[in-house]
């Protein structure tokens, strides 16, 4: 049921982002590729502190099981204690597949992405899934992760 609302939501922000929303601004999408390239290799180098630098201080990070996190140190905590699990990354990434700016300040970013891995007794295992993120321009006019819906 949670993964069927969720790709309603992201329907929902195609949907809508396509009959009301405008380009996305070059500064966002400067920051989204950015954070979306460095996604992998800071998981292979269980880096999270990379991983959460794009996010807010109090952006929420909503899990595949609907588990609300919030905060960017709580949300470092969640992959860092992901990384127990992950002895090796094999292979995965980030497939943007849209940005819709919603007005001057906040963007939407939707697709799909995951990571194959391998544990501690070798076994492989993949996670992948669809993904919404929400962006916001701050006061200085940087770009940062409010919201991040995986699904």
């Amino acid at each position: 049921m949670l993964r069927f609302l969720g790709l309603m939501l992201v329907l929902g922000a195609r949907t809508a982002c396509a009959q009301t929303g405008s380009p996305t601004p070059s500064g966002a999408m400067t920051a989204i590729v950015a954070a979306d390239s460095e996604w992998l290799d800071a998981m292979r180098q269980h880096d999270a502190a990379r991983i959460v630098a794009p996010y807010d201080d109090d952006a929420v990070f909503i899990t595949g099981d609907g588990t609300a996190i919030r905060g960017r140190d709580r949300i470092a905590d969640l992959y860092r204690t992901r990384f127990h699990k992950i002895v090796r990354v094999l292979s995965g990434g980030i497939v943007q597949e849209g940005t819709r700016a919603v007005n001057d300040s906040l963007v939407f970013e939707w697709g799909h992405g995951g990571l194959t891995y391998t544990d501690s007794t070798s076994a492989e295992h993949a996670s992948y899934g669809p993904y919404l993120t929400v962006w916001r321009r701050n006061r200085t006019g940087k770009w940062l992760i409010v919201r991040n819906l995986v699904f």
